[in-house]
């Protein structure tokens, strides 16, 4: 079994991306998806490092608590000590239980320190100018708070990546064949 770290910035197209090493099979951990968990199961925690300000019906509120810590380095790396370790651990647990290959779908691979339970690394590239417009879609936000997510982000980069492993890139600005064929690719020479 080998285990793909799958990273880049905020609307890379990374999801895109995942869904074809499913299609091809692959077992595709979303972090995001383990991330929100986080926030339930540590929420005590979170309340107690930001204040029930960003409560809403007793619920973290994802966009208020965002608002905090893209605006400060100190405060986004609270919220990680926090919530990283407990992902990684979901992580650890979910690939152990599995049988297949697995893709680790996550901006933070290194940052919470998972590019250590991967074989290699895929890093999805795209132009900063396609990413806003994908934020602007998806996100519902403006190019300022883009602009403060794309700052917390100064460290997902290649460059960081190819000190622990081999990194291949993937080009996300052409069409879904083309993403096919890069993947297709990138199987021919790690799988």
């Amino acid at each position: 079994m080998i285990v793909i770290g799958l990273t880049g910035k905020a609307c890379a197209g990374k999801n895109q991306v995942a869904s074809v090493f499913e299609e091809k099979g692959f077992l595709v951990i979303d972090v995001d998806k383990l991330g929100h968990k986080a926030l339930i199961d540590k929420k005590d925690d979170v309340v107690k490092a930001f204040g029930s300000s960003i409560l809403d019906n007793d619920v973290i509120d994802r966009r208020k608590l965002g608002n905090i810590v893209f605006s400060s380095k100190h405060q986004l790396r609270l919220l990680e000590s926090i919530v990283h370790p407990y992902i990684k651990q979901l992580c650890i647990d979910i690939i152990e239980s599995s049988d297949r290959n697995v893709v680790l779908n996550a901006a933070i691979l290194q940052r919470g320190n998972l590019v250590e339970l991967c074989s290699n690394v895929i890093f999805v590239k795209a132009s900063i100018f396609s990413r806003y417009k994908r934020s602007k879609k998806r996100d519902k936000r403006n190019l300022i708070w883009f602009l403060k997510r794309e700052l917390s982000q100064r460290d997902i980069s290649i460059k960081n990546l190819k000190r622990t492993l081999e990194v291949y890139i993937l080009n996300n600005k052409k069409t879904k064949k083309e993403i096919y064929r890069q993947i297709d690719n990138y199987c021919d020479i790690f799988i």
